[in-house]
């Protein structure tokens, strides 16, 4: 355990890291909430990142 008091800038980089892990955090479970919706009502998700696993994407 530290043995001087945490300083300033300390505890700003631990509020600052704690923001951001709470942050994702809340987005990261309205995410999957979305999807359990979509997965409970049969209707697949689409991706932005690409196509489906499994599938080539397709040439123009």
């Amino acid at each position: 355990m530290h043995g001087a008091a945490p300083s300033l800038t300390e505890i700003g980089r631990l509020a600052a890291i704690a923001a951001i892990r709470t942050t994702l955090n809340f987005f990261l479970g309205r995410e999957i909430a979305q999807e359990r919706a979509e997965m409970a009502a049969g209707r697949p998700k689409e991706h932005a990142s690409g196509p489906p696993r499994g599938q080539a994407p397709s040439v123009p």
